[in-house]
């Protein structure tokens, strides 16, 4: 493949998440206003339950120090806690509380509100496009992570 072709492909993969995010996922909240980071470290720990802090900072492909910052504004806002591990003092765990579990579950269905209404001004045709064409580009996703 030719090299200018993969940089336009590079290029798309870059552009689709702010787009995703600008277009269908960003809340119109008031409190606690959450970063992207801040929303991906809450999904990740709804999905996968208490995390050590070098889990997290793999997941989300973040230094420890980055991560450190958003661990300490989610426990100021008290949307996730920090407990030590029972069997090696020097391992943190991160958990959400029950305050940041029900502001998972609201921002959830307050997304998949918003994103059928977006979706609603689609033509049957279009959804069609857009469901096959999301689910290829999770397809190809998948199998490049399972090489990592």
């Amino acid at each position: 493949m030719e090299k200018q072709h993969l940089d336009t492909i590079i290029d798309n993969i870059f552009s689709v998440n702010p787009i995703m995010f600008k277009s269908l996922i960003k809340l119109k909240q008031k409190k606690p206003h959450l970063t992207p980071g801040s929303h991906f470290l809450l999904m990740t720990l709804k999905k996968n339950g208490m995390l050590s802090m070098s889990v997290i900072g793999k997941i989300l492909s973040m230094p420890k120090p980055n991560v450190t910052a958003l661990v300490d504004k989610l426990i100021t806002d008290k949307l996730i806690e920090r407990l030590p591990d029972k069997q090696d003092r020097r391992i943190i765990h991160i958990q959400l509380t029950k305050k940041g579990n029900n502001l998972i579950e609201f921002m959830k269905k307050t997304m998949q509100e918003n994103i059928k209404l977006k979706l609603m001004d689609l033509s049957d045709k279009e959804l069609m496009l857009l469901s096959s064409s999301l689910q290829n580009v999770k397809n190809i996703l998948s199998k490049i992570t399972a090489n990592d």
